[in-house]
């Protein structure tokens, strides 16, 4: 993190080391650049066989993928997985021949579509003639040794002379199943075949023989492993002990639901956070050992992180906004166990499963998920990383923070910040399968099912929280300073999976503060009535120290015009300099620099809005350096309105013209419609005219901020004379609220 004069530089390899990112999905270059990972179809599982651990009998700790067992030639069988083709395993030809075989194990269960074995064509080195290829899916034939059984899937029966070989893999379905994007019917075949473990066997002794590469093409890169490393995991309703086995990649761990109750009640469901939201169009899962009438009929959601409308599916899914992807009735005999769905792609980083409640399922059921794996192709899709908490080495005056970055079409970059000076330890507890759980709950589990207690810095109460986004890549820093610490977070992403933003650097300008122990403010009264013009005094208490410069500006956020506005200094009135409305903000240039007195600033105005906030800022005429007040105690800038609060009207101050004479004489002509509205959050009002059998006549469209009606309908015709309704209505977080007025048509 480089530091120059006046600015903090984020630029180089180092400077993101202490930011936390999902880990995989977000890559800090050696270059100092921030781009996005990628997931893809048609890859070869072997090349990155070590990356990936599973569970060992023979080991306490979980062993990485790579070359397992190797009958002769150790010291080259790695060279079968490192992509070369001028590269080559080759047995020692003074071993027997039923030495000559290889085992990778892909650190992972993987669908694999084909094997391809490359052999060497060199004078001196040839193919193998004769040999098998077996697999086996990483499930162990004994539950207390690593003991594998494999199928045989290739097999010369005519001397190779080939420098490829290929072999498909498909698997044959059986259960007639149904639902949305499920690939294939009963006796179908997929395209795939699980897979973890790859033997290849010589069946003839072949002196100056080799085999260059073994590759196992899968369907692609499965987004659901890596969840946990990436700040996501899982949960669920059941069998919360074995949650992890649906995302490790390991078929010996399984997840089991059982019993026939309701699904909220039986806790049949999960939900996986991939921890990053990814373009996906296929997913896999498998079940197996079920029993009972009906082995599980189950709806499939996804959602890209979007927050929901409302409450989420019976308080059990996250708040976010979920999207159907399949309803899977498996009510068929046989049953089915194995789906495979196909769908356009979609941003995804959150994955739904619930049972499906069946009243004609009498008997008990049992049924085991192995996995569940998700597909895609392109760049992460969203991915949000944030920094540590940044000691910028003193109380500093952020000005503006700039940022650079390649941003091609479809791509975006978003940056936030905030600030504070103090900190809270927070300690938090995790299950085994990365679950936020309570301490009674952590002290209840044993410990192979938990992580250890993780201490966090929290950021204390004087914190500013997240600022909005901030729209250019040169811009006035948006957080309140002068402060102490700051933190940023950046959130990458795409609406296009074949393109990726790639982030170059984050500059924070700053100077030392213009009053060093920082600026304090308050606003009193705390309380006021709805729009009712109110005295108000707007304190603000700095906390001087040797070498400051003051300051002889003061800007207060306002939510409306002010008037009458006195200032004093020290507790004397002082005439200032200028007093002026800039956009929400009033701004006063004040006669002297203050350089240790308290300030005072009085004025009118009216609240509409419950819980106002009246942000400020000091500076120094002419320099651009703003420096903001901290609120004195919490909510000490805040004005409550507690009739708006309190579910008062929302529609005040109604008033309607009651008698009207649409003549074109130019008196009357118009009913005015006037109203005042708490400031909510709320949908624009809408007025209405109607018969008084309740039939809608016209909508007044608002002009110059009110309402008016020249007595017509929607089709621009004079309405006779009588009574109508004028109907106010205002849709709001509270509910709707709906004022009615009667206006008298004559002529």
């Amino acid at each position: 993190m480089g530091a120059f004069a006046d600015e903090l530089r984020l630029e180089r390899q180092s400077d993101w080391d202490s930011w936390t990112f999902p880990q995989g999905a977000v890559i800090p270059n050696a270059d100092g650049t921030i781009g996005l990972s990628r997931i893809d179809k048609d890859t070869d599982a072997g090349l990155d066989a070590r990356a990936f651990q599973h569970a060992s009998k023979s080991q306490k700790e979980p062993i990485p993928g790579g070359i397992h067992v190797v009958g002769s030639g150790t010291a080259t069988a790695d060279n079968l997985i490192d992509g070369r083709s001028d590269t080559w395993w080759q047995p020692d030809s003074a071993d027997v021949v039923e030495d000559w075989f290889v085992e990778i194990d892909l650190g992972r269960m993987v669908l694999a579509k084909k094997v391809r074995l490359t052999f060497p064509d060199t004078l001196d080195v040839k193919p193998f003639r004769t040999f098998s290829v077996f697999i086996n899916d990483g499930v162990r034939a004994s539950n207390t040794r690593d003991v594998f059984v494999f199928s045989r899937v290739g097999q010369v029966t005519e001397p190779n002379t080939e420098r490829v070989v290929e072999y498909d893999l498909e698997t044959v379905v059986t259960g007639a199943a149904t639902g949305e994007h499920l690939t294939t019917g009963d006796g179908d075949t997929l395209r795939f075949m699980r897979t973890q473990h790859v033997r290849f066997v010589v069946e003839k002794h072949q002196p100056n023989a080799a085999l260059a590469k073994i590759e196992v093409i899968t369907i692609g890169d499965n987004a659901v492993l890596g969840s946990v490393e990436r700040g996501g995991g899982v949960r669920g309703g059941t069998d919360k002990g074995n949650l992890l086995g649906l995302v490790d990649g390991d078929k010996n761990t399984v997840w089991t639901i059982s019993g026939t109750a309701d699904w909220i009640d039986s806790g049949h469901w999960f939900e996986i956070d991939l921890g990053a939201t990814y373009w996906i169009d296929e997913a896999y899962y498998h079940l197996r050992n079920f029993r009972g009438d009906i082995p599980g009929n189950f709806e499939l959601t996804t959602s890209d992180g979007s927050e929901a409308v409302g409450l989420t599916q019976n308080r059990i899914r996250s708040p976010f906004d979920f999207l159907h992807l399949s309803t899977i009735d498996n009510t068929f005999t046989p049953p089915r166990s194995v789906f495979d769905l196909n769908f356009s792609s979609r941003k995804a980083r959150y994955l739904f499963l619930r049972r499906i409640n069946v009243p004609e399922c009498s008997q008990c059921l049992l049924t085991t998920f192995t996995d569940l794996y998700l597909f895609g192709q392109g760049y992460v899709a969203d991915a949000v990383m944030e920094s540590d908490f940044i000691d910028l080495g003193g109380t500093k005056s952020i000005r503006r923070l700039t940022w650079d970055a390649d941003l091609p079409p479809g791509t975006f970059i978003e940056i936030r910040s905030q600030t504070g000076d103090t900190f809270l330890i927070e300690r938090k507890f995790y299950s085994k399968s990365g679950v936020d759980i309570s301490e009674a709950q952590w002290n209840k589990l044993p410990s192979s099912q938990k992580q250890d207690i993780v201490e966090i810095q929290r950021r204390g109460s004087d914190w500013s929280g997240w600022s909005t986004v901030y729209s250019s890549q040169d811009e006035v820093f948006l957080s309140p300073s002068p402060r102490r610490f700051a933190q940023l977070q950046v959130r990458l992403g795409n609406d296009d999976p074949d393109v990726a933003p790639l982030l170059r650097n984050i500059v924070l300008h700053f100077d030392d503060a213009l009053i060093s122990g920082g600026v304090q403010s308050r606003v009193l009264p705390r309380e006021a009535a709805f729009d009712s013009l109110q005295s108000f005094t707007y304190v603000i208490k700095p906390t001087f120290r040797f070498g400051d410069r003051g300051f002889d500006r003061v800007v207060i956020q306002v939510p409306d015009q002010v008037g009458d506005v006195e200032i004093s200094v020290g507790g004397d009135p002082v005439v200032p300099l200028a007093v002026e409305m800039i956009a929400d903000s009033l701004r006063i240039d004040l006669p002297e620099l203050i350089q240790r007195d308290s300030v005072e600033v009085m004025f009118q105005m009216r609240i509409q809005q419950n819980a106002t906030v009246f942000n400020g800022w000091v500076s120094v005429v002419g320099d651009p350096l703003q420096q903001g007040m901290r609120p004195e105690d919490q909510h000490s800038t805040t004005v409550f309105v507690p009739s708006v609060a309190t579910g008062g009207a929302l529609i005040r101050a109604v008033v309607v013209t009651p008698l009207m004479t649409p003549n074109g004489d130019g008196i009357n002509d118009e009913a005015q419609i006037r109203f005042a509205l708490a400031k909510i959050e709320a949908t624009s009002p809408v007025v209405t005219i109607h018969d008084l059998s309740g039939r809608t006549l016209r909508i007044v469209a608002a002009v110059d901020g009110g309402h008016s009606w020249d007595g017509r309908d929607d089709g621009g015709q004079l309405l006779p004379p009588g009574s109508y309704v004028c109907r106010i209505s205002l849709l709001a977080d509270v509910g709707e609220r709906t004022v009615y007025r009667i206006i008298n048509v004559a002529y």
